[in-house]
């Protein structure tokens, strides 16, 4: 039994042995533990169901009379009308425990899983990379540490704020980033995480203008072009970069080519590797064809790692921009990959190419009810236009006096009509 005496700093500071009851506060105590140490305890059962509560809160004299007693006032508040103080101690707990960087896993786990948006798709790799680079670059270095519950609309909006005065276009992929992150923690989706309140809700609102690109290469500039990628670049970084040109496919969709997607002069893009979750034919012409030819696994193998060459493009690039600009004797826009897309597109229509196909040789998918009726794929077509694509560039190559060097193969190259 508790000994009866004063509840005093001097009369704690004698105990040596056993327990003391506080006598104002119901189930407040301080207990001498076997090794000499003083804990504060309480122990009182639940107004109603008779359910006992055990709880300790510290050591003492690191927490005081008046420490221990403002706590126990608190639980008795709630064992008296019922309430289990346990209970809102572990929700405390999940709170404090909930960080950023933790919600943030649980995110990317759903990403990975098709959990992370409405729309239930399992992202690619390259997008759940790039997720994953907007994390560690814009939001852990500010908020990682922060309980998700405690992230106000300001904390983000300064964060897009800051990184809108350096890059425009990166601020409005991370606000775009945090409403998904944050929508989904505040979505059915994210139960795991429970925020009550989504303060990503009007991020839209700070989206900063971006200028659509609209580079394309002319006629002219290809030609330099083939004379810049024939005598400047490596092999394998040459046959990549003439691709890009050739198939008007993505850039990651060339550097990540398979051996084993191409069969007959047919490369097929899969599924999971196209943008639009829609897999691509292309028929390659017979340049296109020895291009692609690779011993390896991969059209474009590493040559450090199991696995395709996915550095030393932009750097290529860039060599191939500078030698462009001195064969034009002036400084030559710049360009990305991605603008070879919209160069082979810009020249459909001169090339009297129409508009379903063209479409379609970029795989873009039909739209409305030709996309739910129409399911007719122009195979014939989309071949056509890429012999007759081919055979642009080749004629271009001979003019510029470099097919030799970019291994165009000899004999007629005859478009199909």
């Amino acid at each position: 039994m508790p000994r009866k005496i004063a509840f005093s700093p001097a009369s704690l500071d004698a105990l040596n042995t056993g327990s003391i009851r506080d006598p104002l506060y119901p189930g407040l105590g301080l207990e001498v533990l076997p090794s000499g140490k003083k804990v504060w305890k309480y122990a009182r059962r639940l107004s109603g169901d008779g359910q006992l509560v055990r709880m300790r809160l510290g050591y003492y004299p690191a927490h005081s009379i008046a420490d221990a007693r403002c706590w126990a006032k608190s639980l008795n508040d709630d064992v008296e009308v019922g309430v289990d103080p346990r209970e809102a101690r572990r929700i405390a707990d999940a709170r404090s425990s909930m960080t950023v960087a933790r919600a943030h896993e649980h995110y990317m786990e759903a990403a990975r899983e098709g959990r992370g948006s409405r729309a239930k798709r399992i992202n690619k790799p390259r997008t759940i990379k790039d997720k994953l680079e907007i994390y560690k670059r814009d939001i852990a270095p500010k908020l990682a540490r922060k309980s998700i519950y405690d992230v106000t609309e300001k904390d983000l909006i300064n964060l897009v704020a800051a990184k809108g005065r350096t890059a425009r276009v990166r601020a409005n992929r991370l606000a775009a980033e945090l409403k998904v992150f944050f929508g989904w923690a505040a979505s059915l989706r994210g139960l795991i995480v429970g925020l009550e309140v989504d303060p990503s809700r009007r991020l839209a609102d700070l989206r900063f203008p971006e200028a659509p690109r609209s580079r394309k290469l002319s006629l002219e500039e290809i030609g330099w072009f083939l004379k810049a990628v024939a005598l400047e670049e490596e092999r394998d970084l040459r046959r990549g970069m003439l691709l890009w040109l050739l198939t008007a496919a993505r850039f990651a969709e060339v550097i990540r080519a398979n051996s084993a997607e191409i069969e007959n002069g047919i490369w097929t893009i899969p599924s999971a590797r196209s943008k639009n979750n829609h897999a691509h034919t292309i028929q390659l012409g017979p340049w296109g064809r020895h291009l692609m030819v690779s011993n390896a696994d991969w059209v474009f193998p590493s040559p450090r790692i199991a696995g395709p060459r996915t550095n030393g493009w932009y750097p290529a690039k860039k060599r191939v921009l500078a030698a462009m600009s001195q064969f034009a004797g002036r400084e030559v826009d710049h360009f990305v990959p991605h603008d070879f897309r919209r160069t082979a597109r810009s020249n459909t229509k001169r090339l009297k190419v129409d508009y379903e196909t063209a479409e379609a040789m970029l795989n873009h998918l039909k739209v409305g009810l030709e996309r739910i009726y129409d399911g007719y794929e122009l195979e014939e077509e989309k071949a056509a236009w890429f012999l007759k694509w081919e055979c642009e560039i080749v004629e271009i190559a001979h003019q510029a006096g470099v097919a030799r060097a970019l291994e165009i193969p000899t004999g007629p190259f005859k478009p199909l009509h």
